[in-house]
């Protein structure tokens, strides 16, 4: 059973007759009834009979016609829905992402994302990094935004920003609330709150401890910038965390930052999906957007 053979057996129903069929059609009646033949051998019933040379379905017909209008109503629908998907005219995008960039990166990108395309819904996930590139390698997310490096060979990585990394202290902090920087090598003389090992972040920070010399006296760890910086805000220890994730808090005196004054120590951001020969339309859009911001 194909789509032709639906084709002309909805048009022999509609018009009770082969030849008037074959002439809607433009194909022969006998194309037509060989075709129809077919169909009735493969399921094993006829499908018409002929009652005053006028064609008319049996009850198998009937049967086969009712679902074979909602087969051609459903390709139909078909057709329209990826017609609007590809004009963005509705649709969903899924986008995974760590918590800072939750915060303080992804709102800007996804108002003008919706002002853009108001019928297409932003479903956004967070989580830990190798969870969520999981979820874009097994297509349950299209698009995510990660700390780099990524490295697997079915994603791509487009870098879109990079963030200054700055010493975080409480406003309280007897040595440090008052300066404006620190030598990297004084950071070790501080108790330390940071992200949990095995996080990009962390292995960066470790990397950087290790470039520098830096012996660290760790004293918490946490999988989240937004557990760490209440911890600092009541002086349990110091951070190291991206300076935009501390900005807010700073203008309205909760906590206090210093820049790391002998050595630049950024992070990088970027934008991680799968590899194909043809991206979707939704997801080059948000790639444009956030390549504008940056």
């Amino acid at each position: 059973m194909d789509l032709r053979q639906l084709e002309m057996f909805l048009a022999v129903a509609d018009l009770a007759s082969f030849t008037v069929a074959g002439h809607e059609l433009h194909v022969a009646q006998s194309a037509i009834s060989r075709k129809i033949r077919l169909l009735e051998h493969e399921l094993g019933e006829p499908l018409f009979k002929r009652v005053n040379k006028r064609v008319h379905l049996t009850p198998a017909g009937e049967t086969l016609a009712r679902y074979a209008r909602r087969v051609f109503l459903d390709l139909r629908n078909a057709a329209i829905e990826v017609s609007e998907l590809a004009h963005l005219n509705r649709g969903r995008v899924r986008i995974g992402a760590g918590m800072t960039a939750c915060i303080h990166l992804l709102p800007p990108i996804l108002e003008k994302f919706k002002a853009l395309y108001p019928n297409v819904e932003p479903d956004v996930v967070t989580g830990p990094t190798e969870s969520l590139l999981s979820q874009i390698r097994n297509n349950q997310l299209d698009i995510g935004v990660f700390t780099l490096p990524i490295q697997y060979p079915d994603l791509d990585v487009i870098p879109f920003c990079s963030e200054e990394m700055v010493v975080v202290t409480s406003p309280k902090h007897p040595q440090l609330a008052r300066r404006r920087s620190l030598p990297a090598a004084e950071i070790a003389q501080y108790p330390l709150i940071l992200f949990s090992k095995g996080a990009t972040t962390r292995i960066l920070i470790d990397r950087f401890f290790h470039e520098a010399g830096i012996v660290p006296r760790i004293s918490m760890e946490s999988e989240s910038v937004a557990t760490i910086k209440p911890l600092v805000a009541v002086n349990l220890g110091i951070t190291i965390i991206p300076l935009r994730a501390v900005q807010a808090e700073a203008a309205r005196g909760e906590l206090h930052y210093l820049r790391i004054r002998d050595h630049s120590f950024k992070r990088e951001i970027g934008l991680v999906f799968q590899k194909c020969d043809q991206q979707p339309r939704v997801v080059g859009e948000l790639i444009r957007l956030f390549r504008a911001a940056a």
